[in-house]
């Protein structure tokens, strides 16, 4: 596959000498493609079976569970519970045939896949996210499997009779060994589409941001070589542009509210597991470590798709620069036009565009939230 050898010169430090066509038909999305709203009745049958099997392992803990004990089910249990149903109906009803066709004419219609460095940006950029998220994975599922075979070895089975054990046996490795590599094998693949796609909206937002930049650097040198055929060129594709990221958003939109809930989730477990529980050291390092990579794991989620919010900013910024290199009438209008466009980025939930700004008020009301999680311990 073109994608993977690209990823493999990247990491190899090798120069690049031939990108492939730009596209986000990988082999996590055409899987995920297999088992959406719009597959066959093998494919839905197929993602009931996946969701089923995910709500075994984040189910787990109610297995051993009397009936006298229903009621103490940890919060964040039941909220994992959630997450996890939430992002699969999510890709299951909006990430599907019809949302990907309409992706790629968005795409193709901004007739800038010839570019060379467009493809560069590209590649270059999903290698990158691909070969963090592979560390970050590894990482996870060797913290996983360590911590959860050390604590089936350290509790004490002495009062549970032989057929109580060893039924507790199968169902243990059964969870490990079987369901638990199948939800981490899901979840990978949406995280790949959950950068692939922000990556997408990045390389068509830098195409318009590189043009602009040499616009600005000519009419630095000469005034007059400004041309209204570029800037009309340039304003449609940000047009378009535009209308690729509110078509990625129906995606984006729901992701980012559910990576906040996941971000709010692990790093309250993450300062509970540090300030206000007792555990083992090996305990509380496997806690720590897989908690900070999540935490990671978002970071980098929001970080991809800020940029794009940041980009268009930057763009506006170089046009309203171009306003101060000429005078003519018809180039000032069409700067105006290009200046009363919305700027672009992704929706948090649907209820507010995510920038910089936004984004400080949530870690606010998450800092909030974790200093008053004593408060509701008592």
């Amino acid at each position: 596959m073109p994608s993977i050898n690209m990823q493999q010169c990247f990491v190899r430090n090798e120069q690049l000498k031939h990108y492939p066509k730009v596209s986000i038909n990988s082999i996590p999305s055409r899987y995920l493609l297999m088992i959406s709203s719009t597959s066959n009745i093998y494919g839905k049958c197929l993602f009931v079976l996946i969701v089923f099997i995910t709500n075994l392992v984040h189910c787990r803990g109610l297995l051993y569970m009397s009936l006298d004990s229903v009621f103490s089910v940890q919060l964040r249990t039941f909220i994992y519970f959630l997450h996890g149903n939430w992002i699969f109906m999510v890709f299951y009803l909006r990430y599907n045939h019809n949302l990907l066709k309409q992706i790629d004419e968005h795409w193709n219609g901004l007739q800038i896949d010839f570019d060379y460095e467009t493809r560069k940006y590209f590649w270059t950029r999903k290698a990158f996210y691909r070969y963090l998220t592979y560390v970050l994975f590894t990482l996870s599922i060797i913290i996983t499997y360590g911590s959860q075979f050390y604590a089936w070895n350290d509790k004490d089975n002495s009062k549970l009779s032989r057929e109580v054990f060893f039924k507790q046996n199968i169902i243990f490795y059964f969870l490990l060994m079987i369901c638990v590599p199948i939800v981490y094998f899901n979840y990978i693949f949406q995280c790949f589409i959950q950068m692939d796609l922000p990556i997408l909206a990045q390389t068509a937002v830098q195409f318009n941001l590189i043009r602009l930049k040499r616009l600005l650097n000519e009419a630095k040198k000469d005034e007059k070589s400004l041309n209204i055929n570029a800037i009309q060129n340039i304003r449609q594709k940000y047009l378009l542009c535009c209308g690729l990221v509110d078509k990625i958003d129906e995606v984006m939109s729901p992701c980012l509210f559910l990576m906040f809930t996941d971000f709010v989730v692990h790093a309250s477990a993450l300062s509970h597991a540090l300030l206000y529980t007792e555990l083992n050291q090996s305990t509380q390092w496997a806690v720590v470590m897989q908690n900070s990579l999540n935490l990671i794991n978002a970071w980098l989620f929001t970080r991809s798709t800020l940029q794009i919010h940041e980009k268009s900013l930057e763009s506006l910024a170089i046009v309203y620069k171009l306003s101060m290199k000429t005078n003519s009438i018809h180039l000032l209008n069409e700067i105006s036009l290009f200046l009363n466009h919305n700027e672009i980025g992704f929706t948090f939930g649907g209820m507010f565009m995510l920038t910089t700004s936004s984004l400080s008020t949530l870690f606010s009301v998450l800092i909030t939230f974790i200093l008053a999680l004593p408060s509701f311990a008592t």
